[in-house]
């Protein structure tokens, strides 16, 4: 399972409305998140989060597992294992990891994005 924070859950419709998708699914905004962290290339530090106490996302959600042409599981793997420099050797592990980038990802956009921000100004500059 992949884990949120209450945190991280709250922002989901504020940051759905920013990028003019606030009646999508979660998982899309949470997938934004992951390639928010993975599309920028500076250093990762793991933010420590001791209570995961949002909500719990399957993999099959986040990643699309066995959904045909929706399945973006090995693209999320692949990318994941070029990004961290990591072999990933279970689907425990890529969990881990979306979640991971999820907060991290989450970070990134709650610490550069003001309510009134432009988010699409914001992802030309950094990205």
């Amino acid at each position: 399972m992949i884990k949120t924070t209450q945190e991280i859950e709250q922002y989901i419709f504020p940051l759905g409305k920013m990028l003019n998708l606030e009646n999508e699914p979660k998982w899309v905004i949470l997938r934004f998140m992951i390639n928010i962290s993975l599309s920028l290339e500076k250093e990762f530090e793991d933010v420590e989060i001791h209570t995961f106490d949002g909500k719990e996302y399957r993999l099959e959600q986040i990643t699309g597992e066995g959904k045909g042409s929706e399945d973006y599981t090995k693209l999320f793997w692949d990318m994941i294992e070029v990004f961290d420099n990591i072999t990933i050797t279970s689907k425990k592990k890529l969990e881990e990891n979306l979640q991971r980038h999820i907060v991290r990802g989450y970070v990134i956009l709650k610490t550069s994005l003001k309510s009134d921000s432009n988010i699409f100004e914001f992802m030309g500059q950094d990205f």
